[in-house]
């Protein structure tokens, strides 16, 4: 596999062995220019003559070791891409990256030593991608035109799978926000959902999306596909005295059953007036809807808030799964999430699946539900009709999904 964008790769350890092994993996999957470091001084001092595309990055080196080097050149503006490296446990790797990350530096993730060609190239396959998409998300859109697309209905849910990882059943899915430009085609969210956030349209671009969900699940009812559709309900929403009544309104005239919707809210935003957040989430579930805590893992008020909100599903945030079976302590932690999630009679969803290893190692720890570049990519509603018919075509069953006669997720 050829990474083009990331020709150069400088390799900073003290031990030549080390590097000798790294050197030859790194030409192995393409790299085209490799230099060495033996030690941190020298390391920082290659950099700030030539930015390497990427570092690897040993944490114990004498005088100079890699979190210092990682510290200065947070302290300099010099942002290469770094894997850190250690032949030291997994939560000392994972949380110097952490570490990196809060002081701005660009870091991919973490290896323990020695490195293995696939474990590299499994890193480089998996950020690479993410950091190719990032870097085309960077420029925020006008808020003028983002405006006018809310006004004229540019932007269109698409969807993402969420399927059972014993078997792969189909069993919902996950509504994401597109714009749909008429010049400039599909322009990413990452461009214009901050903008939305800063202006309050939150609550709008929800109900919009609902509308559009709603008559979605018309069609594909009308199909023999009743699906049970989750859509992103930002915490700032929840307050006021209208919300519920403009989706319950939605859902009357639509005649959709209530249980095949699902509210996904980001366990790290829950609203700041809690107790109107609170009641909020309450007529939800009382009204027959699923309520999801999104994300879940990457903020510290999480167990609290699973006490605070009546959740019907815990979606596992990527950070816990990509990877985890190479990180024991995060698969402690994991395991735990499953189990409390279980006993909390929760529906688990695991995000971010990207290989097959993601999806059985989640599988084997009890997690019911995936979804993930793995399974499937969001796609707009008639590739979604393409892909289950593909699917179900690849699985020889039946015309009519499975999914449509059993029991909705989050109900």
């Amino acid at each position: 596999m050829q990474f083009a964008d990331l020709q150069d790769v400088l390799i900073i350890d003290d031990s030549a062995l080390h590097r000798q092994v790294a050197a030859d993996i790194c030409a192995d999957i393409g790299f085209k220019s490799i230099r060495h470091a033996a030690n941190g001084d020298e390391g920082l001092s290659m950099i700030r003559q030539q930015m390497p595309h990427l570092v690897l990055l040993d944490l114990e080196m004498p005088k100079v070791d890699g979190v210092q080097v990682m510290q200065q050149l947070a302290a300099e503006n010099l942002q290469p891409h770094i894997i850190v490296t250690s032949g030291k446990d997994y939560l000392l790797i994972s949380t110097v990256e952490l570490m990196g990350r809060s002081l701005g530096l660009p870091v991919l993730g973490g290896l323990k030593k020695p490195l293995k060609t696939a474990e590299l190239q499994d890193l480089l396959q998996r950020l690479y991608a993410i950091s190719g998409a990032q870097e085309k998300e960077l420029d925020l859109c006008e808020e003028t035109d983002i405006r006018v697309a809310l006004d004229e209905g540019h932007i269109i849910p698409y969807y993402q799978p969420k399927v059972s990882l014993h078997g792969g059943l189909l069993k919902g899915a996950e509504m994401l926000a597109r714009w749909k430009h008429p010049e400039q085609g599909i322009i990413p969210p990452a461009r214009f959902i901050p903008v939305i956030e800063s202006n309050g349209w939150t609550t709008e671009l929800t109900l919009k999306m609902l509308e559009h969900g709603l008559a979605q699940w018309q069609d594909w009812a009308r199909r023999g596909l009743r699906l049970p559709l989750s859509i992103n309900l930002s915490a700032v929403s929840l307050k006021g005295n209208t919300l519920i009544s403009e989706i319950e309104g939605r859902l009357r005239k639509s005649h959709v059953p209530p249980r095949f919707i699902i509210f996904e809210i980001t366990e790290t935003a829950i609203a700041e007036n809690l107790a109107e957040a609170i009641g909020i989430a309450a007529r939800l579930r009382l009204g027959g809807m699923g309520l999801s805590i999104d994300d879940f893992g990457t903020g510290f008020a999480t167990l609290q808030q699973l006490t605070r909100f009546p959740f019907t599903e815990l979606k596992i945030d990527q950070s816990l799964v990509t990877s985890v079976a190479d990180k024991p302590h995060l698969e402690a932690i994991l395991n735990s999430v499953i189990e409390l999630a279980s006993r909390m009679q929760l529906t688990t969803v695991a995000e971010g699946i990207e290989t097959t290893t993601d999806l059985d190692f989640m599988h084997h720890r009890g997690c019911l539900m995936g979804q993930g570049y793995y399974i499937a990519k969001p796609m707009p509603a008639d590739n979604f009709t393409g892909w289950v018919k593909e699917r179900m075509q690849q699985r020889h069953e039946p015309t009519a999904p499975a999914s449509g006669t059993e029991e909705p997720s989050g109900s």
